[in-house]
């Protein structure tokens, strides 16, 4: 049958297990427990001479190929994970000239993503964590003999909602369904707490968890197969691979001394290629294993010979001498800092160090002895526990928790496969029940990694979730729109990590016509209902006390007053973020969309808000306003639809047809061509005029403007253009139709701004409309007569009261 495995998908390692009766680690094809997290992208000719022939890499292999090609190999992409390219670690790593690999913004995304180029494709992080996954995928089927459908994957305690959210999506693209996102200390938690901590026990443990690219703090209460999560920090940029980094930068500084080099980074840029790539991996690789060495010994050397050279071709050797008291000097202050973490996250969740029972330490990092030092100096010597798995302990936790997580396992007492409902084993009668809260995972009860805002229009941010919440957890909030004829709303969710905003997403909605249709539906029945009201006591006291009660939970839908918009921030026990709105006053029109994070689809709402505010800003009158506007509420639907849900791929045709619509809105107000108003005006024609049209001109009228509609929805700006004119041409070679309809524009701004003068419009046109068949050819002419005599004041009152600027609204306040 299918099984499920935990995953722990690392910085430097990864590592996949399974829980049968014992927990195992599944060791991939080249016999190994670690998998290393590299990929590599190599490129060779095929059998047509000039065509290369592309394949990726991963695991160890792609890790000794680093050393040829460094440039199209990726090692840490767990770091990128969700990143944003103004990241300003991001931005370090970019700067850094030892890093070889080239970042940069993804072609299909906004500055809240990147992309990584390999040859001449960009990637995104995900799709190389993905590569990754396959290969663990592959060979763990491989080892089990049999499929795998399902998989715990832990990641770091501290990741965001956008880089969980990757996550799960590269777990897509390698195939495999995700039971959940655990994170990394809890799993650890999880791999020490089902052998120590007794079903009547119950314990507080903090997870320190040091591994090669984070830093992860979770404090949980263990008791009775349950694991509760009590608070948790750290460092998404402290791990081991900072402090290779350190002992680098001390090596290069040692080597410049000695040679007398003043700028040893220029040095090594200058020599050949294939000597650079040499050099930087045999670096890395030798920084790494006298790091590991000094955990046991007291001295250690880096030695790399006969690779780099001077001008005048003489080798330039390194050979340098490294003490545990110099390492430890040099790291220092990342120690001191994770230490600090660890004070932070008592304080926030009200602890002192009393109150934790263990300190568990995993990670590679945690085997340093000065780290292991400062840990036992703040919680005492005897609390302190070195996990003896220390670099397997989270791949054990996820595989624990995957078993559980199955729908079916097999019985420990007899191995018969029985079901996670059955309490007792139908076979042997096991006590399945208890062997769960004593040897395994009964409940997990997570809190929120970080607090959570929606951003409001004046700038200020309103806390939604607090941190440490515990989930699942929902939270619901009422905002106001900002302007009454609003029809647009753009709301903004960030977290705050460690004092820095960083954006979860964007929301945007539209209110389309036919909510706008059930809104004004409602506030004419909410008129009725105030007249039925104050009819008197024809149906009873009690019935005219029922109306008024349903009078005054409606009193809120005024034409005048701001609608009210209900935000939901919903986070799920993996912490990943689901936010859905709907309108108060149309409670049927449920608004709920995803997120965009950074990808192609938050590049086209970047597009789309580019275009509204350059529309503010010009002197565009309404009618281009309320083209935008409508275009807008139509473009939404589309943008919410460009991300594959599963995969979190791009849909092209949807993001070409999207980004066209743009395009053409923009092109189009620029131009002052207003198709949907034209359309309007000539909906308005149809229904106004229609006994006096000639049904040929009112069957041209429909076509063309059917034609018009259409082009808007998939036509080109030139098509837009040309359907535009032949609808306008129509309605140019019926003059009067024309002059009706401007008659009836001056009537109506006469009502709103000079009320006495709107009768000789309106009394005008009502003369026509009101001739029949029968009427004489003297009352025909007349009728037109007053038309024509009507227009030259028409056209002043529109001249004097038409323009207007407005401002398009999408914010939303408190």
């Amino acid at each position: 049958m299918s099984k499920s495995i935990g995953i722990d998908l690392g910085t430097t390692n990864s590592v996949a297990a399974i829980k049968r009766v014992h927990t195992e680690i599944i060791k991939n094809s080249e016999g190994d427990d670690l998998t290393p997290s590299c990929v590599t992208l190599k490129s060779k000719k095929g059998v047509m001479k000039y065509i290369a022939k592309e394949s990726f890499v991963v695991g160890r292999h792609a890790l000794e190929w680093m050393k040829q090609d460094p440039a199209n190999t990726v090692t840490a992409v767990k770091r990128l994970m969700g990143r944003s390219i103004n990241d300003p670690d991001v931005k370090k790593i970019i700067a850094d000239r030892r890093h070889l690999n080239t970042i940069t913004t993804h072609s299909r995304g906004t500055e809240n993503s990147l992309a990584i180029l390999l040859g001449k494709n960009e990637y995104t992080p995900e799709q190389i964590s993905a590569k990754i996954l396959e290969k663990i995928h592959t060979d763990s089927e491989k080892a089990l003999g049999d499929t795998i459908e399902y998989a715990v994957i832990t990641v770091p305690a501290y990741f965001n909602d956008k880089q969980k959210h990757a996550t799960r999506n590269a777990a897509a693209i390698a195939g495999m369904k995700v039971q959940r996102l655990l994170p990394e200390p809890t799993a650890a938690a999880i791999s020490f707490g089902v052998d120590s901590v007794g079903v009547d026990d119950a314990k507080t443990v903090l997870v320190f968890d040091f591994g090669g690219g984070t830093f992860d703090l979770s404090v949980l209460t263990i008791s009775g197969g349950q694991f509760i999560e009590q608070g948790k920090g750290g460092n998404m940029w402290m791990g081991g691979e900072d402090i290779d980094q350190k002992i680098i930068d001390h090596v290069l500084h040692e080597t410049a001394e000695e040679y007398d080099i003043d700028d040893i980074q220029a040095f090594i840029d200058g020599q050949s290629i294939s000597d650079k790539n040499r050099f930087s991996a045999e670096l890395k690789n030798a920084v790494e294993q006298a790091k590991i060495a000094l955990s046991e010994k007291d001295e250690t050397a880096i030695e790399l010979l006969g690779i780099l050279k001077d001008s005048d071709g003489d080798l330039i050797d390194i050979d340098v001498e490294l003490t545990r008291n110099e390492f430890e000097t040099i790291i220092s202050p990342i120690v001191a800092g994770a230490m600090e973490l660890v004070k932070n996250l008592l304080e926030q969740i009200h602890f002192t160090p009393d109150l934790i029972d263990n300190v568990l330490l995993v990670g590679g990092s945690s085997k340093i002895p000065c780290v292991i030092k400062a840990v036992k100096e703040l919680f005492g010597e005897e609390k302190v526990l070195l996990h003896d798995r220390p670099m397997l302990a989270i791949a054990e936790g996820a595989a624990i928790l995957s078993h559980r997580l199955s729908d079916s396992y097999e019985c420990p007492g007899c191995g018969r496969e029985v079901l996670q409902s059955d309490k007792t084993c139908p076979g042997c009668q096991f006590d399945l029940d208890a062997h769960v809260a004593s040897h395994s995972v009964y409940d997990i009860i997570h809190s929120a990694a970080h607090d959570y805002y929606i951003v409001l229009e004046n700038g200020e941010k309103y806390l939604l979730i607090e941190k440490n919440t515990p989930l699942p957890c929902e939270q619901k909030e009422m905002f106001n729109l900002v302007h009454h004829e609003q029809r647009l709303v753009h709301m903004k969710f960030v977290n705050v990590v460690n004092d820095i905003e960083e954006s979860i997403g964007d929301l945007w909605l539209g209110i389309d016509d036919e909510m706008q249709e059930s809104l004004y539906r409602k506030k004419y029945e909410n008129e009725n209902m105030k007249l039925n009201a104050s009819d008197g006591d024809e149906n009873g006291d009690s019935e005219k006390k029922e109306t008024e009660e349903d009078v005054k939970s409606d009193e809120g839908v005024d034409p005048e007053k701001p609608l009210t918009i209900e935000v939901s921030l919903k986070i799920d026990e993996n912490n990943i973020v689901e936010v859905g709105a709907s309108i108060v006053e149309i409670p049927e029109a449920e608004i709920s969309k995803n997120l965009s994070r950074g990808k192609a689809d938050e590049k086209l709402f970047v597009e789309l808000e580019n275009l509204i505010n350059e529309t503010n800003t010009s002197d565009a009158d309404d009618y281009v306003a309320l083209e935008v506007t409508s275009r807008t509420i139509g473009i939404i639907k589309d943008i919410n639809k460009v991300i594959d849900e599963k995969t979190g791929g791009v849909i092209e045709p949807v993001y070409d047809l999207a980004f066209q619509k743009i395009d053409n809105t923009r092109k189009l107000s620029q131009d002052g061509l207003t198709c949907q108003s034209l359309i309007y005006y000539c909906e308005n024609v149809i229904s106004s005029f229609g006994n006096i049209l000639p049904p040929g001109d009112i069957v041209k009228l429909k076509k063309r403007t059917k034609h018009l509609e259409e082009m808007m929805e998939r036509g080109s700006y030139k098509e837009n253009v040309d359907a535009y004119n032949a609808l306008d041409n129509a309605l140019d070679k019926m003059p009067m139709v024309t002059a009706l309809m401007t008659i009836k524009k001056a009537g109506g701004l006469c009502l709103e701004h000079e009320p006495a003068k709107a009768p000789l419009f309106l009394s005008a046109i009502q003369g026509l409309l009101s001739l029949d068949e029968g009427a004489s050819e003297d009352r025909i002419q007349a009728g037109f007569d007053k038309i024509i005599s009507t227009l030259p004041l028409a056209h002043n009152i529109i001249e004097k009261y038409d323009y207007q600027k407005t401002t398009i609204y999408k914010g939303i306040t408190k």
